[in-house]
């Protein structure tokens, strides 16, 4: 069973000590992510159906909108990492050079090899999520020092931007976002963007570069974390957002995290700056 060791939450997006052992169904976000080996078995992730290695030199690293899963390779004991969710636009706001950290293909490749300064400031960064108290600028500091050493290393550099979406898709988007406390039906959907079901589902992923259900799974996991973060309990985040049953949401959380909700709520603490979200304590 995966557990969730110490999650910090913040203006950059989140980070997360896992103790890994259990797979990750196909999901996406718009988050760029980094996953970094700290100690134990090596591993795999697969991003765009492609086997990327997890190991002590090797961190895996996905771009936004990017389709990844993790399928754990059979081991004696879990693998624990860091797992970076970094908002695009925090990293652009600290440095106008990762502009283009949204970009669909921001990273050339999933996988980058790391420098001893990295490895140093992720173990430092490990001791600072799992520390009683934590620093919100030291921990900001070090957040960006290794994402921003590791986007140099990947050869990433903004490419061109992906072509403005349709109208109708704009449309599908807007709705999607107002309706993540219930399942989403895409034959509505679709309806709604005055599509049919095949050309909405072409076009959904032509414009923003993942399936419509993937898309539709991330608001909602998004959801979700924001309201475990707002000290919601595990089955009233799973009424607030129309599961059927605490059980179903308890199994798509931990689908896409890893970790059960209850236990992503115990390991969180926050450090966002906006007024509203106090940090969680215990």
């Amino acid at each position: 069973m995966t557990a969730g060791i110490g999650i910090v939450t913040g203006d950059f997006g989140r980070v997360a000590l896992l103790d890994m052992d259990t797979p990750l169904t196909t999901h996406a976000h718009r988050h760029c992510h980094v996953v970094i080996k700290i100690d134990g078995a090596d591993q795999r992730f697969f991003v765009e159906g492609e086997s990327v290695p997890l190991t002590q030199d090797v961190a895996v690293v996905v771009n936004s909108w990017q389709e990844h899963s993790y399928l754990p390779l059979p081991a004696d004991r879990p693998t624990l990492y860091l797992a970076f969710y970094i908002d695009p636009e925090w990293l652009s706001d600290q440095d106008r050079q990762f502009s283009g950290f949204a970009d669909a293909r921001f990273f050339q490749r999933p996988s980058v090899r790391l420098s001893t300064d990295v490895r140093r400031h992720s173990r430092q960064l490990m001791e600072m999520i799992t520390a009683v108290e934590q620093d919100r600028a030291d921990v900001e500091t070090l957040v960006l020092d290794i994402v921003a050493r590791l986007a140099r290393a990947s050869g990433g550099c903004p490419a061109a931007p992906r072509r403005a979406a349709d109208f109708r898709i704009r449309r599908a988007l807007r709705h999607m976002h107002n309706r993540y406390d219930r399942p989403y039906d895409y034959d509505l959907v679709a309806r709604e963007a005055g599509l049919s079901r095949s050309r909405f589902n072409v076009l959904f992923k032509d414009s923003v570069g993942v399936a419509p259900a993937i898309y539709g799974n991330a608001i909602r996991l998004e959801a979700s974390v924001e309201a475990l973060r707002s000290n919601f309990a595990a089955s009233a985040t799973a009424e607030k957002l129309g599961f059927s049953a605490p059980g179903n949401f308890t199994r798509f959380f931990q689908m896409h995290t890893g970790v059960t909700p209850a236990a992503y709520r115990r390991a969180m603490s926050d450090m966002t700056t906006a007024p509203g979200h106090a940090r969680h304590e215990g």
